[in-house]
């Protein structure tokens, strides 16, 4: 980029060589912080940002390294990433800085390799992220909780069958062999159709079998990993009938009891890909370990799938998210007609142990205690010495003379700017551009005298420029805000990006200095992150749908068979004797406690009234039982919604209204609930209100995982889900739908 000397900062348009002035007034009142490290990691430059996010003074930061604030980078590594920076560019990444009092602050940087005077140097911008990690967390915790809840549900389903269904078709079974083993009871000719009755109830006894194996798979708690892995393989096998490999060894006191699952989780849907999609002969199960690592990999000899294609899988979304959840790697190779190979792997040897994850702290917040980076927080700083003074102080060294000039140069903060990996501008009060750095130009594929020509409106529609011109002359001098934003490049396309602003005064006129950042790949991230909560729900409702389903044609209808023939038997004349009618009566009566039992298990998991009955009545029987079956008073207004939402939203408003009954039974202590459906112009509203306990909405917001899967049932139907609550006051939730 050609220099010339600036004229004037108030002239329309000027070259963006700006003077050293503007530069360093541009570095001070950013809300990034901005450092200049020799080859070694000494700094030799660093902006008010940078002081104030570390507590350190400029003159303590001046004395220190790189390694001496970010126990992620001792000088080992340190030099190893800046050759690696010598070589080729290097994308922002996440790393932690450590504070003087010994907090950790969760950071981005975007840093970049300047050769000046044939030495070498890294520029480093470097973001507080503390806020958006917390919010990282949360979604975290909110996918960790909802397999939580998929799997309370599964092993639910599993008990309630077990104990109530299964236990029960045994007693069929022993009444009825009690009524064939007692003399002269049975006539002749029944007997083959009592044979028939005994073929159906082992029917439904392996039915039974297969689904609590499949839901809570019990051998975990006894058997292990290993062998409840090979079972379940091996049924695979040879119900698909497919050739199998299998290779497995002892996992006993490697991982825990949630690993273990989240494991067998994932073989379950990998080989449930296989029989859904793989149209494969052979499949192959290795479980082993390797270099300290347990490795489980499943391979398919099927028809595979193109790179990229696997994306949208919903089985394999959840397998990264149980594998995320490990902190294991999640490794998918697949090509069309060459099969698939999922391979999972998970630390387990003795230098596992990894440092706590940083503490999110909010931006510009500072820390007293120690670090939660407890490993390094005592760790003596390299550049320190140990001083007398009490409380494990340190005395600095003096540092080295640098090889670069202090104070700083135009021409190196030129150099700065321009080798940046972030983008940096200044527009003035107008939104003109007066300034922009190279990473800007390349961002937007604009060249400087087209973008001198635009105002900050035309390359970012999402403000304005009467907002942004209201917004700049109502900002105080220095830090302003962080927005996130989508902005234009010059062929019209746009890109997710997040900018921070600062209000400059030059020469009595107001600027706005702005750093971009392209976040494309972490908007990406947070998308899937968002999607898959969602999709997890469909997930759970779909597993509900397909458990009613099973229930209803495996087990409901052989049951009805069942008692079918039971009732032929009873009523035929001398098909049995007196002495055995109570048993067979009891055995009827046994018959129709499973029928109710499979009955509240289908109901639960779909209400099929929604298909019959429409969402309307569904809802004012669900209401009407729950208020009957918890004591409370009803107040119950409804109308009809038929044909405005379609069944799978439907269904999620139906959820919506469970999840909050079953908060209020939970939590509330009321005394009167009130449910309201109603249709509104093009919206359809659900009410749920109680008399009760109320809660702290503000920090509830991501604490309950009932508010927050209403929240993504909402989102996922494009409708709005408001709150109203406080201590004592009881607490409303209003649900409003777009037709």
């Amino acid at each position: 980029m050609a220099t010339r000397p600036l004229r004037s900062l108030r002239k329309p348009a000027f070259h963006p060589a700006l003077d050293l002035a503007v530069f360093r007034q541009m570095a001070d009142m950013s809300n990034d912080a901005f450092y200049l490290c020799d080859a070694r990691g000494r700094f030799l430059y660093v902006n008010d940002r940078g002081s104030r996010m570390t507590g350190y003074s400029r003159e303590e930061l001046l004395a220190m390294t790189i390694s001496d604030v970010n126990p992620e980078f001792p000088p080992r590594r340190l030099a190893e990433f800046v050759a690696a920076l010598r070589r080729h560019p290097v994308p922002p990444f996440e790393t932690v800085s450590r504070r003087q009092d010994g907090g950790i602050v969760p950071v981005e940087i975007g840093v970049a390799h300047l050769e000046i005077d044939g030495a070498s140097f890294m520029f480093g911008v470097v973001r507080d992220i503390g806020e958006r990690k917390q919010l990282e967390a949360a979604r975290r915790s909110f996918t960790q909780r909802l397999l939580q809840m998929l799997e309370a549900e599964r092993q639910r389903v599993a008990r309630e069958l077990h104990d109530d269904v299964g236990q029960a078709v045994a007693t069929v079974g022993v009444l009825l062999h009690a009524i064939e083993q007692t003399p002269g009871s049975l006539a002749p000719d029944v007997r083959p159709a009592l044979a028939a009755t005994h073929a159906s109830i082992r029917q439904v006894t392996e039915s039974v079998a297969r689904m609590v194996r499949e839901y809570h798979p019990a051998e975990l708690l006894g058997l292990g990993l290993e062998d409840t892995l090979r079972a379940h393989v091996v049924q695979f096998a040879q119900r698909h009938r497919l050739a199998l490999e299998l290779a497995t060894t002892a996992t006993a006191g490697l991982i825990d009891h949630e690993q273990e699952l989240h494991l067998y989780r994932i073989a379950q849907e990998a080989l449930a890909n296989v029989a859904r999609h793989a149209r494969a002969r052979r499949v192959v199960v290795r479980l082993r370990l390797q270099h300290g690592d347990l490795v489980l990999s499943i391979r398919d000899d099927g028809k595979g799938f193109a790179p990229g294609a696997a994306d949208g899988g919903l089985g394999l979304v959840t397998m990264r998210e149980r594998a995320a959840l490990m902190r294991a790697d999640l490794n998918v190779a697949s090509s069309r007609r060459r099969g698939t190979e999922i391979r999972i792997t998970l630390r387990v040897d003795a230098d596992r142990s990894l440092p706590p994850a940083p503490r999110a702290v909010p931006a510009g917040s500072r820390h007293a205690g120690p670090s939660a980076w407890s490993r390094f927080s005592l760790r003596r700083p390299p550049g320190l010495e140990r001083g007398d003074e009490p409380g494990r102080r340190w005395r600095r060294r003096a540092a080295p003379p640098s090889r670069l000039a202090t104070p700083l140069d135009l021409e190196v903060f030129r150099r700065m700017a321009d080798m940046s990996s972030d983008a940096f501008f200044l527009t003035d009060e107008g939104g003109r551009f007066r300034y922009v750095n190279q990473r800007g130009l390349a961002l937007g594929g604009w060249r400087w005298e087209e973008l001198r020509e635009k105002t900050i409106a035309d390359v970012n529609p999402d403000v304005p420029l009467t907002l942004y011109r209201q917004t700049i002359s109502a900002m105080p001098p220095g830090p302003g805000m962080v927005l996130s934003v989508q902005a234009r490049r010059k062929d019209g396309s746009f890109f997710p990006s997040e900018v921070s602003f600062a209000r400059l005064e030059i020469d009595g006129a107001s600027y706005a200095f702005g750093v971009a950042r392209d976040v494309t790949e972490r908007a990406q991230m947070q998308a899937a992150q968002r999607q898959f909560g969602q999709r997890l729900l469909e997930v759970l409702d779909a597993e509900r749908r397909r458990l009613a389903r099973e229930l209803h044609e495996d087990i409901g209808r052989t049951v009805a068979d069942i008692d079918a023939a039971l009732a032929t038997l009873e009523r035929a004349r001398g098909a049995i004797g007196n002495e055995v009618r109570p048993a067979l009566a009891a055995t009827r009566a046994t018959v129709g406690q499973i029928t109710q039992s499979v009955a509240r298990l289908v109901d639960r998991s779909y209400p099929a009234e929604l298909l019959g009955e429409g969402l309307e009545a569904t809802i004012r029987r669900h209401a009407q039982e729950f208020a009957r079956r918890h004591g409370l008073a009803l107040r119950l207004a409804t109308v009809s919604v038929a044909g405005a939402l379609g069944a799978d939203r439907e269904l999620h408003l139906y959820r919506i209204v469970q999840e909050a009954l079953a908060n209020v039974a939970r939590h509330a202590r009321a005394t009167l609930v009130t449910v309201h459906l109603a249709r509104r112009r093009r919206r359809v509203v659900l009410v749920v209100v109680d008399d009760g306990s109320g809660f702290d909405a503000g920090e509830a917001r991501f604490a309950g995982l009932g508010l927050t899967t209403m929240r993504e049932r909402v989102a996922m139907m494009g409708g709005e889900l408001r709150i109203r609550t406080g201590a004592g006051r009881g607490t409303a939730i209003h649900a409003t739908l777009p037709l």
